[in-house]
């Protein structure tokens, strides 16, 4: 057994992942192993991991399935004792994986563990430091996004779910089970296992000195709700919270559908998606309320 399997599910960004592997390189911690899920790229990724990256345990899917199963097949190929997930685009600090494992195992009550997430471009502001759900709406809050990364040094926040970069413990994944990928295939289904961990009784923990660095484009906003993602912000919200939540949150949560669906509209719109905006949005809302298993927008 390896102390920390690191996965990293890709889809079509050799260059960005070929980035964050050789960041790995300077980690200061080193036993672990690092676990790539290919979602059936078509860019020369496995050529590139293969010819550069050899030591990289390598899963490809024949494909597109969606992040959601890269997931559960990097949790079945982990031998570690943790996992530490991380998106493709991101570049980590040296000593963050040693920095969240060092708290996971000081604190036997936590389930998982994340850093900060800070913008590649823009590395002293925080893109994501978690977040958490709203009483009655069931809105997903992010923390402390705009903020200085270093003014959360020393921070240790408790929230509900992450995004982008997290630690599990193994042992608290095996008592939740894998992510049902085939109802939350994407958007969302990180924050499904990492909330029924929660449920469990298990803490989610954000380190404020822990920071990992997303190349996203800060000034994007809602232009980057394509179709796809429209669809699956909608369907996912409905799973996550029908699956997980109690009867009385999950009743104030469906009072609140049509709060979403508005919200979601207006995000097509502004987005320039136009009609076929419009249906994804409306088909995520269908799809998530028949808790359909069928991969869409893909």
């Amino acid at each position: 057994m390896v102390k920390v399997s690191v996965a990293i599910p890709t889809y079509n960004r050799r260059e960005k992942l070929k980035r964050l592997l050789n960041s790995l390189k300077d980690s200061t911690f080193k036993d672990f192993e690092v676990i790539v899920v290919d979602d059936a790229s078509t860019d020369g990724t496995e050529e590139m991991i293969r010819n550069e990256f050899s030591e990289v345990r390598y899963i490809k899917h024949e494909r597109p399935t969606l992040v959601a199963k890269s997931r559960n097949d990097a949790i079945e190929a982990s031998e570690g004792d943790y996992i530490f997930f991380i998106d493709d685009d991101n570049v980590v600090e040296g000593n963050t994986i040693e920095k969240l494992l060092n708290y996971a195992e000081e604190h036997e009550d936590v389930g998982t563990v994340a850093p900060v997430t800070c913008y590649y471009t823009m590395p002293e502001k925080i893109m994501y430091a978690g977040a958490v759900f709203s009483k009655f709406m069931r809105r997903t809050v992010s923390l402390y996004t705009g903020f200085s990364c270093k003014g959360l040094e020393g921070k240790v926040i408790e929230v509900d779910v992450f995004a982008n970069s997290y630690m599990f413990k193994m042992d608290a994944v095996k008592r939740a089970g894998l992510i049902p990928w085939k109802r939350i295939p994407w958007n969302g289904e990180d924050g499904y296992l990492q909330y029924k961990i929660k449920k469990l009784g298990y803490k989610n923990i954000t380190l404020g000195y822990a920071r990992v660095y997303h190349d996203v484009d800060p000034k994007e906003g809602v232009k980057r709700y394509n179709e796809m993602r429209l669809y699956y912000a909608m369907r996912s919200k409905i799973v996550l919270h029908r699956d997980l939540d109690p009867p009385s949150e999950r009743i104030t949560f469906y009072f609140s559908l049509p709060i979403y669906v508005i919200y979601w509209l207006y995000v097509a719109n502004k987005s320039g998606r136009g009609l076929k905006g419009v249906k994804a949005v409306l088909d995520g809302l269908l799809d998530g309320l028949i808790n359909s298993d069928e991969i869409k927008y893909s």
